[in-house]
């Protein structure tokens, strides 16, 4: 796949770095280190981050380039991860999960779809495995959904949003392979924006896996309530967030 002309890869020993050059001019291997970020000045922690993470992925927050960003690193999960916990077989580079998911999140952004800035993509090749990470910008003053749900309820308007926002994904033929409640984000003033799009793609046009989708993200909220008794998710919230995503 030809690259934009903003878009570079930089290789570094036996890793690759694909990069955004409007936003970060000379990208090196020590943003990618979660050690180097968690020693250093400019990392934001946790608590102050305004986020709890990406979905169920473990990222740290940093300050770098006059913004705030996450690192994710790519863990396998499942039982294989009790044996190779961040490990991937491959040999193309262009097709790890990493380069995908950037990718993904670039394509996404030219529609117009809210999504995080995607900045860099890492990939450390070994001789049949690799290793991957990735960095995108942090949406400010935002919480997962989940966790909002776990200490207030929202209001119709809301949910209608959230409906229509994952309904402009669906009308892009965008399908996201792990929508749930901790991968939706919205901010203080309400904006609504889908994060983590591990092994997510473009498909074929198609009612079936829309529908699949909307009921992962309902099983996920089910989920919740069932192991939350605080968790603020009632029958009509449903019917409103089918609402805004029929429109």
């Amino acid at each position: 796949m030809a690259l934009d002309r903003q878009y570079k890869i930089k290789k570094i020993d036996n890793s690759y770095i694909l990069y955004d050059i409007d936003i970060i001019s000379d990208p090196v291997l020590e943003l990618f280190d979660r050690d180097y970020h968690s020693n250093n000045e400019q990392f934001l922690p946790s608590d102050l981050s305004g986020e709890t993470g990406i979905g169920r992925a473990k990222v740290i927050y940093f300050h770098s380039d006059n913004k705030n960003m996450v690192l994710k690193h790519y863990f396998r999960g499942g039982l294989v991860a009790s044996i190779v916990k961040d490990q991937y077989f491959g040999f193309d580079t262009e097709k790890t999960r990493a380069f995908r998911e950037w990718r993904l999140l670039k394509d996404m952004q030219k529609l117009g779809l809210p999504v995080p800035n995607a900045i860099a993509a890492h990939v450390k090749r070994g001789v049949l495995y690799y290793r991957a990470d990735l960095i995108t910008q942090k949406i400010e003053n935002s919480k997962t959904l989940a966790d909002i749900l776990m200490e207030k309820s929202i209001d119709t308007i809301q949910w209608k949003k959230i409906g229509s926002c994952i309904k402009k994904f669906h009308d892009n033929n965008i399908y996201h392979a792990d929508l749930n409640a901790r991968n939706i984000l919205l901010t203080e003033v309400g904006d609504v924006y889908l994060i983590d799009f591990d092994n997510s793609d473009f498909r074929a046009d198609s009612r079936s896996w829309k529908m699949a989708n909307l009921a992962r993200l309902n099983r996920s909220l089910l989920k919740f309530k069932k192991g939350e008794d605080d968790f603020n998710f009632v029958e009509e919230d449903w019917s409103d967030f089918l609402e805004g995503y029929n429109g």
